[in-house]
């Protein structure tokens, strides 16, 4: 029986473009790195974040996500280990396993990236009224919670 849980809510700019691959299973693996400011002035620091998404989050950042974008990310902390082949010494990664991704930014460009993150953090996906069924055929929502998208 489990006797906690590990939550991770952040909000950043990505770094670089998603990296995409396959498991040898073939479920879709995506990583991206977070950067998540904190401070002001001199004292400002940047902390990264490293991402993981699995199958229809990982498409949805596959396809949507590119260096600069700035989302907040909802998913679990995990921490795993290895040997490094090179050196032979244990190394470890705590990282985030993503399974919500918002959008953080109105899409409009600023100069300033502190001015873009103020005036974006930490927005999120308001709500919409609940949704009645149609027969008409409907484009997928890449936003909906889906439990199948959770590796675990």
């Amino acid at each position: 029986m489990s006797r906690g849980f590990s939550f991770a809510q952040i909000g950043g700019v990505l770094g670089k473009d998603p990296e995409s691959r396959s498991t040898h299973g073939g479920t879709k693996v995506v990583n991206f790195s977070l950067a998540v400011e904190k401070g002001f002035g001199d004292g400002l620091k940047t902390n990264w974040f490293n991402i993981v998404a699995f199958r229809d989050t990982a498409e949805f950042a596959e396809k949507y996500l590119k260096k600069g974008k700035s989302v907040t990310v909802t998913g679990d902390l995990q921490t795993r280990s290895w040997d490094d082949k090179q050196t032979g010494a244990k190394r470890t990664a705590t990282e985030i396993i993503a399974y919500k991704i918002d959008f953080a930014d109105s899409g409009s460009k600023s100069d300033s990236p502190r001015q873009e993150r103020t005036a974006s953090a930490p927005a999120t996906r308001q709500t919409a009224a609940p949704r009645t069924r149609s027969t008409a055929p409907a484009e997928p929502d890449p936003f909906d919670d889906d439990p199948d998208a959770i590796p675990f």
